[in-house]
């Protein structure tokens, strides 16, 4: 019996080892690839861009979309394929995948991977070209890439300097019907992430300050009712999230209303999170993903027509807040302390996994692989090569400094 159990144990280190290796090899083989690319990258776009300088926005932009899914199926080949990760769907997520549709996305924020999952759910869709997103000023700074989010369409804030005029000016560039758009935000502005806990209880802190109350203390309230013997619990304090803010969301609802068919709310949840013991941990960040340590993602998504979406700031406000009450009970369902309960969540919430094809990412990664390949073995392309990565990440420096887009 004791003979069994070393061997037992023994292979267990093996497989572990193997996966610690194989890991390493996909985050080296990934990284490389996935940044060495971008000035090939760029000079693709700066050819697309150059002819189309002189037709409508909505032709560069098309070419544009093209470009950014293919860019994208690449990095969902290492991160989803490769990786083998299994993704769970909930929800509206069959019916409301199909419809081709303008989308605002809205999700909860607790990984560095949290961008990535909108990419799983937007191929499904067939809108991975279409991805634009509500981003920190400081992604302007990443070489290369910070000028060409920009330039696709995603929109940069600053935290506690937000200027709205610049932001309004942004969205104006995607109120033409003829440029699909599925544009992401985090309402809760950073990532709920149990290692930092002092921005989860800054958080709660705020909501006390300013008595943010459940919908039903309102009510209460405004029909002249005494709230005193409410228990304390009806405080607007979550327990999975950090509390919405309402600025960015309102912005995009009332200047993107009419282009979007719906709001789509979007809740992700990483297996691998909560402890035997019930105690919820930090989910994976981007290195620990591809590295292959998160097994299963599940994605709970609500379609929620914009007709059914407030214009009115205050209105948007409570709205908001209501929404991440609900997203709170939802994921109580996967952070629950009942060990069993989250071992059959898929069941009981009628989860099924939803699978890409081989060749919907392998195909990007033949592509780039291909394209690498002159820039490699040419003394030509190696020039070409240096010369983008230089003039490439001079020129964007320059030229997101002189616009001052946030």
């Amino acid at each position: 019996m004791c003979h069994v159990k070393h061997i037992i144990g023994e292979s267990n280190k093996i497989s572990r080892l193997q996966d610690v290796v194989t890991g390493g090899l996909r985050y080296a083989l990934g990284s490389v690839m996935m940044i060495g690319v971008a000035p090939e990258y760029l000079g693709v776009w700066l050819a697309w861009r150059g002819i189309t300088l002189v037709l409508p926005n909505w032709v560069y932009q098309w070419g544009d979309d093209k470009l950014y899914s293919l860019y994208q199926r690449l990095v969902l080949f290492f991160f989803e394929t490769c990786t083998r990760t299994e993704v769970v769907v909930y929800g509206d997520a069959d019916d409301a995948l199909k419809k081709r549709e303008s989308v605002l996305y809205l999700a909860n924020h607790q990984s560095t991977v949290d961008w990535l999952v909108a990419d799983m759910v937007s191929i499904r869709g067939g809108s991975l070209g279409h991805l634009r997103y509500v981003m920190k000023d400081t992604l302007q700074l990443i070489p290369l890439y910070g000028h060409y989010f920009y330039a696709h369409g995603c929109i940069y804030v600053k935290r506690g300097k937000f200027n709205q005029q610049k932001m309004i000016r942004a969205l104006d560039c995607l109120r033409d019907p003829r440029i699909p758009t599925w544009l992401i935000i985090f309402p809760e502005g950073t990532r709920y992430y149990p290692a930092t806990p002092s921005v989860i209880e800054k958080s709660e802190q705020f909501a006390r300050d300013n008595n943010l109350k459940r919908s039903s203390v309102d009510a209460a309230v405004k029909n002249g009712h005494d709230v005193s013997g409410i228990k304390k619990e009806n405080e607007l304090v979550l327990k999975h999230h950090l509390i919405p803010k309402v600025k960015g969301t309102w912005l995009v609802a009332e200047h993107l209303h009419d282009k979007f068919d719906a709001l789509y709310d979007v809740s992700v949840f990483y297996e691998g999170c909560v402890s035997q013991d019930g105690v919820r941990g930090n989910a994976p960040q981007l290195i620990e993903f591809l590295m292959g340590k998160c097994k299963k993602v599940h994605i709970h998504i609500r379609r929620i027509p914009m007709t059914e979406v407030p214009h009115e700031e205050m209105a948007l406000k409570s709205w908001l807040q209501n929404l991440y009450i609900e997203k709170d009970e939802l994921a109580e369902n996967f952070f629950t302390k009942d060990n069993e309960k989250r071992a059959t969540v898929q069941k009981r919430l009628g989860g099924h996994v939803s699978r890409l094809s081989i060749w919907s990412t392998l195909s990007s990664f033949l592509f780039f692989t291909v394209l690498t390949v002159p820039f490699i073995c040419t003394k030509i392309g190696r020039q070409l090569y240096l010369q983008l990565i230089v003039y490439g990440t001079l020129g964007s420096y320059g030229w997101l400094a002189v616009r001052s887009v946030c």
